[in-house]
């Protein structure tokens, strides 16, 4: 309530900068000071939501105006915050003060833009779990005070694969618990890329991430420090964890007729194997089968909520 109370008298002193919902547009309600004259070498925008999306997070980054009702083309890499209504999982909680850093140059995917000759501003969209819902976007002219702005260094870049794939900021990836999940991060100046996992159903060791959980979400932060010529990176990737994938380890077997022989009791996740012959060829009690010819054999397990799938798999029987 505390929280609450602090929020609702920020947004009374600021009741005439009170942006209010169009009809038929975004839902959300937002007061924030200032918007105007703002200092071009860096400045910072507090504000707070006065109403918030029930269907997702949102995103609040500084861009470049949009044309039309289209989403802004260019937006910085590096001044953004990711709002939910729970907080957590790298984001800022929406019942409290936000503060939005923002700058008179901006860098977005290379290209460099002076905020002071263009008009630039807050851009409020939903975040990556509504990748397709533009209902909640928003634009909010903010401008700068005469003045030169703080030298613009290169703006680094930075590429994160997992498993050989890259990923794109704010849209997110599917992590299945226990993966395989090699990360490599690097950056164009050479900088070093510092990794950390940001919720803890997920971690980053030498490498690897690891989903801890087969549901809910993950988050990836990268950072670098600047140099004298490259401007310090940073951001993170969104993660949604799915059920692992249970296996048994082992595909086919050959085995001499009239012979038995002891097979997998136990998937990849600990869970029991049960084993059912498809033919009379082949008897199976538990886990021992025995070959009186060349068969299949179905081998199934219990899936396990918010860890892991079932399995069911067919196991190949040859004779020597």
């Amino acid at each position: 309530m505390k929280r609450r109370s602090a929020i609702t008298a920020v947004v009374i002193a600021l009741s005439s900068l009170v942006f209010t919902t169009q009809a038929q547009a975004e839902t959300f309600g937002w007061a924030s000071s200032p918007l105007t004259n703002l200092d071009s070498a860096g400045a910072t925008v507090n504000g707070g939501f006065t109403k918030f999306p029930t269907q997702a997070g949102m995103y609040i980054q500084e861009c470049v105006a949009p044309v039309g009702t289209a989403r802004p083309t260019t937006c910085s890499d590096t001044l953004q915050v990711w709002v939910t209504a729970a907080g957590g999982q790298g984001s800022i909680s929406s019942t409290g003060g936000i503060a939005v850093k923002v700058a008179g140059t901006i860098v977005g995917k290379g290209v460099s833009v002076d905020c002071t000759m263009v008009q630039c501003g807050l851009f409020f969209r939903l975040d990556h779990t509504a990748p397709t819902d533009f209902s909640e976007d928003k634009f909010f002219p903010i401008s700068f005070k005469s003045g030169a702005a703080a030298p613009v260094l290169a703006a680094d870049e930075i590429t994160v694969t997992l498993n050989g794939t890259p990923l794109v900021r704010n849209v997110p990836s599917n992590l299945p618990y226990r993966a395989d999940a090699k990360i490599v991060a690097t950056a164009k100046s050479g900088a070093a890329v510092s990794l950390t996992s940001l919720t803890p159903d997920c971690t980053i060791d030498n490498g690897v991430f690891t989903a801890l959980k087969g549901s809910g979400q993950c988050a990836l932060a990268y950072s670098t420090t600047a140099s004298s010529t490259t401007a310090a990176a940073s951001g993170n990737f969104p993660f949604l964890l799915v059920p692992g994938v249970q296996k048994i380890a082992l595909k086919s077997l050959s085995i001499a007729k009239g012979k038995t022989k002891a097979l997998p009791a136990a998937t990849n996740f600990g869970s029991d194997i049960s084993y059912k012959s498809n033919s009379k060829n082949c008897k199976v009690e538990l886990n021992i089968v025995q070959v009186n010819g060349a068969c299949t054999l179905t081998a199934t397990a219990a899936a396990k909520v918010d860890m892991w799938g079932a399995l069911k798999s067919t196991l190949k029987v040859t004779i020597k």
